[in-house]
C-alpha cells in the first residue's frame, strides 16, 4: 500500500474519528460511533482507498511511500 494521506490530513482524520466516536457515545448512536473507526484506521495506516480512486495523493514525503 502506498502512502496517500499526508501528515496534517492524518492528524485531522484521527481527531475527526475520535470526535465521531465521542458524539456517538454521548447521543447513544452506535452507527455514528462505528463510523468513527474508518477515519481513525485510514489515518493510522496513512492509506485511503477513496483517495486512490480519485487520484489524490497528499503524502509528499517520498521516503515514506511503501508499507511493506
Amino acid at each position: 500500500m502506498e502512502c496517500n494521506v499526508g501528515l496534517k490530513e492524518q492528524k485531522l482524520r484521527v481527531l475527526a474519528g475520535l470526535a465521531l466516536i465521542g458524539i456517538g457515545a454521548y447521543y447513544n448512536t452506535k452507527p455514528l460511533a462505528a463510523l468513527g473507526i474508518i477515519p481513525i484506521l485510514t489515518g493510522m495506516t496513512r492509506y485511503c482507498p477513496v483517495n486512490q480512486l480519485i487520484g489524490y495523493n497528499g503524502c509528499t514525503d517520498k521516503s515514506v511511500k511503501d508499507f511493506t
